[in-house]
């Protein structure tokens, strides 16, 4: 089944959330799950043990490590994605959360070899594709051996696009 395993890269902008509608219709593709990836980028949070949090306790388990409000930050960011994937669940698509650290093109290619994806699901503006962004888009589209199925948004009020 050509999309029965889907790997969404979620980063909280709206570049990302105008994916969603795209993945909800490929159920008539036979979807079957939804994994939704947060890549934490070591200049964002610095640097922590490089493993898969999927659930609220083990990004609990991560203070001490990094800041208490990173830690905050990052247990409303997996909220938001748990509640993003209740839609899925609802359309009858298992939905699996998870945030894991790491440059984006190599996270994003090692889950998807890691879980047999069949496709990766890219939200991205115009911004992504301006001259000093691109290269993050083209080190995913280089790195990931799945097909990309990419979502051009309009521009974000004060947001970059895919970082």
């Amino acid at each position: 089944m050509l999309f029965e395993k889907v790997l969404y890269p979620f980063d909280m902008r709206k570049a990302s959330l105008g994916v969603k509608p795209y993945i909800l219709k490929l159920k008539e593709a036979e979807c079957k799950e939804v994994h939704m990836l947060y890549v934490l980028l070591p200049s964002e949070w610095g640097f922590v043990a490089k493993e898969e949090y999927d659930s609220e306790d083990k990004i609990e388990a991560l203070r001490g490590a990094i800041d208490d409000g990173y830690v905050d930050g990052l247990i409303r960011i997996f909220r938001k994605m748990k509640k993003i994937a209740e839609e899925f669940e609802e359309n009858g698509i298992k939905t699996r959360v998870v945030l894991i650290p790491g440059e984006l093109d190599e996270t994003i290619s090692y889950y998807a070899k890691e879980y047999g994806i069949k496709l990766v699901a890219l939200g991205i503006t115009e911004e992504s594709l301006s001259f000093f962004r691109v290269g993050k888009v083209l080190d995913i589209i280089k790195a990931v051996n799945s097909p990309i199925l990419i979502v051009k948004s309009p521009e974000e009020d004060g947001a970059k696009g895919l970082e």
